[in-house]
């Protein structure tokens, strides 16, 4: 009995050790920290931008990691799967011809989308000459979804990016105020980030925050977006335009519907003030004016809210139009503003 009993422990006490090993693999990171931003600039020969009339146009989209509807679900696309869904969207481009592209939940090396650099792929098969890189999500082993473990994500390096057609000259990386999840669930999250580009536009330089504010936690939300706004303050005194764009989370207070959302019957926007924190900025303009398709950019399927915007500086860009694009490689849509530089 006193062997058995010795033999049980023994197997609890190596359960222990081996659940505590891997939680500390899995969570650790891939890329070193001096490695989480960059910029990449490709061939010279890569054909010049238009700058005719002035008119330039900036797109932001939520890709999803370019895995359509299926974001997130227990489910193993194929390498075609994600191809299609990169190739669909790449038609779009070539077709309106944005000038700068930023990225949310893009992939640069994530078994859950056959280690594709998306943002790669997207700069040299669109012939974009410069792409800045910010990376949010970096572990060597994501369980998740939890069942079953075949489609779990494993290796993930992913987060946010920004393509263009024009000389980008700086890159940062701004972590925002994480959630207060449990040690265990916080081991394996993401972080949120203001992704600061520097772009040389003729005489000028705009700067563009590309940001993805938190998803689950309200209060974590209105805070990050206080900390953007702060932010942005310090950075609009040097004179620079500004454009401030991403997947906010949130519905605009103005929003028929606000809660009970068929695919998140738990999100409840009532009462909360994140867009109405960037709407209060007197310096900031909200690039829906003049919008020609639904304002909806979430779901791509059936969209019924706002939660991507395009904010700029009205002293220095002049908006000209505003579109929402219907494609199905994400659960999001693709927004894009057409600018003036005043």
């Amino acid at each position: 009995m006193r062997i058995l009993l010795k033999l049980f422990l023994y197997i609890i006490f190596s359960l222990i050790i081996g659940i505590a090993l891997f939680f500390m693999w899995a969570g650790s990171g891939i890329v070193s920290k001096d490695k989480l931003s960059g910029i990449n600039k490709y061939s010279d020969d890569f054909e010049d931008p238009s700058q005719a009339n002035n008119r330039f146009k900036i797109m932001t989209f939520n890709c999803g990691y370019f895995s359509g509807m299926r974001n997130n679900l227990p489910v193993r696309s194929s390498r075609k799967f994600y191809m299609s869904n990169l190739n669909v969207f790449s038609d779009l481009i070539r077709n309106i011809k944005p000038d700068i592209v930023c990225f949310q939940e893009i992939d640069f090396n994530s078994h859950r989308s056959h280690q594709v650099d998306q943002s790669q792929y997207l700069s040299n098969h669109l012939k974009f000459m410069y792409n800045a890189f910010a990376i949010n999500w970096n572990k060597k082993y994501i369980p998740f979804p939890y069942w079953p473990p075949s489609a779990h994500f494993k290796k993930m390096v992913s987060g946010q990016s920004v393509i263009s057609m024009f000389p980008i000259l700086n890159n940062k990386r701004i972590e925002l105020k994480r959630p207060p999840n449990p040690f265990y669930y916080d081991k394996f999250y993401l972080d949120r980030l203001i992704q600061e580009t520097q772009i040389r536009i003729g005489d000028k330089n705009l700067i563009i925050l590309n940001i993805h504010l938190e998803a689950f936690d309200r209060n974590i939300r209105e805070e990050q977006a206080e900390f953007v706004i702060n932010y942005y303050k310090k950075i609009q005194m040097n004179r620079n335009p500004v454009i401030i764009l991403g997947d906010f989370n949130c519905v605009p207070p103005d929003a028929m519907k606000k809660y009970d959302f068929p695919d998140e019957p738990g999100m409840d926007h009532r009462k909360e003030s994140t867009i109405t924190i960037f709407l209060e900025e007197e310096s900031l303009s909200c690039a829906s004016a003049g919008i020609k398709n639904p304002k909806s950019t979430f779901p791509s399927l059936s969209p019924d809210r706002k939660l991507d915007y395009i904010f700029y500086t009205r002293k220095y860009i002049d908006l000209v139009r505003t579109d929402v694009f219907n494609i199905n490689s994400s659960d999001h849509l693709p927004l894009m503003m057409e600018f003036r530089m005043k």
